[in-house]
């Protein structure tokens, strides 16, 4: 924050106001940004992107060429943050310990717990995990001193988000988020490459090799920065003695495209449903993302709104503006000095999770399926109580749940996803049938919590431990933070 009270972007020691999330390896020296972008072509078994899509997911390992080391999404993270921190502590000449974080408003407990995790590896203390698309919301209506209902469309590099919220005086009250976090400009590369693809073959006979595909993919993204502003852009093509200037116009770079952009529109219209909005009593629509400065983001969401989008927010600039005055305020709320926003302002903020949580159980046919406890949309923090527990046997050692995350009450157990399980240790003695109350929480940050209280007499039992399977294990974190350690930023 300046002075000013203000939110100011810092630029990277390149001297850019935005640092892609791409990791380069060269032994134990770690290059993230441009830089390593640039090297995607030439050494791609020793570059990593789009790492946000796996966060949390286990199986997902990246085995450079250059070191001996296994590194998982939540490490690749930490590498990144820690390269940004490192380039901010240079330039402003002090320590950074405390962060906000933003994380797209789809991301589940366990995507949002191992985020946080990253961060932890970077040696961060973090103050809060925040949405991006209510950040950006945060941005806009303290800049523009907005009152209304403003829909965010936040379509980025790798995922997509939808939010509807009311502004009113410094109180931000979020009504619905929905999302994709499989779904963003990386999907629609994939569709301006397959019309390249075609052309290719068609020109000829053979399809793009699979050991050049990394640089036509660099020609494709550049196409599709052109198209943005012109009607006709083109990729060279090199594969051996095959070679190629292809021509693609916007007009097919849109009709492959258009499946991908019905998806958000069928996303913008579950999120007016779910927090029972219509088109018309949206006060302002803005988009937020790089992604959204292709031209048919603009023209779906005039026309399925009936408005034009307010662009007068920067799409690159403006979650991390908005996480920036969570950050400031955070650090006033802990007692710290830092300079009072615009005006005397102070902002009230309230959020949704955007995915149900529930436990499995038997339903009354004995099939697994899913007891919905918190349903989408609900606001966070929140806390929910369930009474219809009780000990199955005599002397029950152990209360066990399996936590799920799906938007339906019922819902059989193979279509939701596992979270994982709620554990805690019963004192002995209790006879079967011992009621229990179950208390589920979802924290600001919105990370699930489960306790345990005795019906019989009142008495708290504890947290129950909740056991991530995606979760890094305590051992996988002393190596990580090692492998951290030891990294050397150039």
């Amino acid at each position: 924050m300046g002075r000013s009270g203000k939110p100011e972007i810092v630029r990277n020691t390149a001297g850019e106001d935005v640092t892609p999330s791409v990791v380069y390896f060269d032994g134990d020296d770690v290059t993230v940004g441009s830089a390593a972008l640039n090297l995607l072509v030439h050494e791609p078994d020793n570059v990593v992107t789009h790492v946000k899509r796996q966060i949390g997911n286990s199986s997902f390992l990246v085995l450079p060429e250059s070191n001996d080391n296994e590194y998982r999404a939540e490490d690749v993270s930490a590498l990144i943050l820690a390269s940004l921190v490192a380039g901010a502590e240079e330039i402003l000449g002090e320590e950074i310990t405390d962060v906000v974080v933003t994380v797209p408003a789809y991301f589940s407990d366990l995507h949002r717990s191992a985020t946080r995790q990253a961060a932890e590896l970077a040696g961060l203390n973090v103050l809060r995990l925040i949405n991006e698309p209510t950040a950006a919301a945060l941005s806009y209506g303290l800049e523009h001193d907005f009152t209304g209902t403003l829909l965010v469309y936040d379509l980025g590099g790798g995922t997509f988000d939808v939010t509807i919220l009311d502004c009113r005086n410094g109180n931000f009250d979020v009504r619905a988020s929905t999302g994709d976090r499989n779904l963003g400009g990386f999907d629609f590369n994939n569709e301006l490459f397959a019309v390249v693809d075609a052309k290719f073959e068609a020109e000829t006979g053979s399809r793009i090799p699979e050991d050049v595909i990394e640089h036509v993919m660099q020609g494709v993204e550049n196409a599709k920065r052109t198209l943005s502003t012109s009607g006709k852009a083109s990729v060279h093509v090199s594969a051996g003695a095959k070679t190629a200037r292809l021509s693609v116009t916007i007009e097919e770079f849109e009709q492959g495209a258009a499946d991908l952009l019905t998806r958000t529109e069928f996303l913008v219209e579950e999120a007016l449903e779910a927090a029972g909005v219509t088109y018309e009593q949206l006060d302002k629509v803005i988009l937020v993302g790089g992604s959204t400065r292709m031209p048919m983001v603009g023209r779906l969401v005039e026309r399925i709104s009936g408005q034009k989008p307010d662009r007068t927010v920067h799409p690159d600039q403006a979650v991390a503006l908005g996480a920036a005055i969570i950050a400031e305020q955070a650090q006033a709320d802990l007692g710290g000095s830092v300079p009072a926003l615009p005006q005397g302002k102070s902002i009230e903020l309230s959020d949704v999770i955007s995915q149900g949580i529930g436990v499995l159980a038997l339903d009354q046919t004995q099939r697994m399926s899913l007891s919905l406890v918190m349903p989408p949309q609900t606001t966070i923090p929140s806390q929910v109580s369930a009474d219809s527990y009780a000990t199955a046997v005599d002397n029950q050692q152990v209360v066990n749940l399996q936590i799920a995350v799906g938007d339906d009450d019922g819902a059989a157990a193979d279509t939701v996803d596992l979270l994982g399980e709620a554990i805690l240790k019963l004192a002995p003695n209790r006879p079967a049938g011992s009621p229990l109350r179950v208390v589920f929480s979802a924290d600001i940050d919105g990370i699930i919590h489960v306790q345990l209280v005795d019906l019989t007499d009142g008495t708290h039992l504890g947290e129950m431990e909740v056991r991530r399977p995606e979760s890094m294990t305590p051992d996988q974190l002393e190596q990580s933070r090692e492998i951290i350690a030891a990294a050397r930023f150039t």
